[in-house]
């Protein structure tokens, strides 16, 4: 890589972190600084998400797609799966509930198929704004995601908007197996519906690779769900 797209690199990756910082600093409260880092190996999570780290000790990383509404706090309880389905943040019980992943996934992301779940909500907020990337414009428009964790930052780009059941992908498709990744790839498109989005111009690797997938549910059809699919790039 020269010299300019070096530069060019870390000019969007400062963009994109000053960018969560200003929406998680919405959540958490007191003052919050970045320190930028020219190589990854030197990154250092938003000082933000670690104030959200000291509130609940749940958290394990931060969710955002530049674009829209989606900048939220990761959380995952450490023994009960869907606990935070229903349960926020502060630990209020109830709707909106929180963006979460189960303990399956593991903390670190680097799972093959890291699962995160969210409620549809109709204002817009958690996870209901996934419901425009079913617009074929909006999706070319809103194509990557980031994660930050605790030890990086993740850069993902969509390659699937899926009209699928409402089984739990990791029941079905553990991520041991390199055989079943290549199952669950194949099924977003033999089973996804009518209106699902599947584009070519992402290459996905199941023996190496990493994929997220943002799943939500949809209204007025109870039994499936709406998953949002992207591919790790490289960094």
């Amino acid at each position: 890589m020269n010299n300019k797209s070096e530069r060019n690199s870390l000019q969007n990756a400062i963009a994109v972190l000053c960018a969560f910082m200003m929406c998680l600093s919405m959540l958490a409260s007191p003052a919050f600084a970045l320190k930028a880092h020219a190589e990854p190996n030197d990154y250092q999570p938003p000082l933000a998400l670690k104030t959200l780290w000291e509130q609940n000790h749940h958290v394990i990383g931060g969710l955002f797609i530049p674009g829209t509404t989606v900048c939220y706090p990761i959380l995952q309880h450490p023994s009960i799966d869907d606990y935070y389905l229903n349960v926020s943040l502060d630990g209020t019980e109830g709707l909106p509930g929180s963006i979460y992943t189960n303990k399956v996934e593991g903390q670190n992301f680097n799972t093959f198929n890291t699962v995160i779940y969210g409620h549809n909500m109709r204002d817009g907020s958690y996870f209901g704004s996934l419901r425009l990337f079913r617009d074929p414009d909006y999706l070319s428009d809103h194509r990557e995601i980031y994660v930050f964790g605790a030890d990086a930052m993740h850069i993902y780009e969509i390659f699937a908007v899926v009209i699928y059941t409402d089984e739990r992908i990791t029941d079905y498709f553990p991520d041991e197996l390199v055989e079943y990744r290549t199952a669950f790839l194949q099924s977003l498109q033999s089973d996804s519906l009518e209106g699902s989005i599947l584009l070519t111009d992402v290459p996905v690797d199941p023996n190496n690779g990493h994929i997220l997938t943002l799943s939500t549910c949809i209204t007025d059809m109870p039994n499936n769900r709406l998953l949002i699919v992207a591919a790790e790039k490289a960094l």
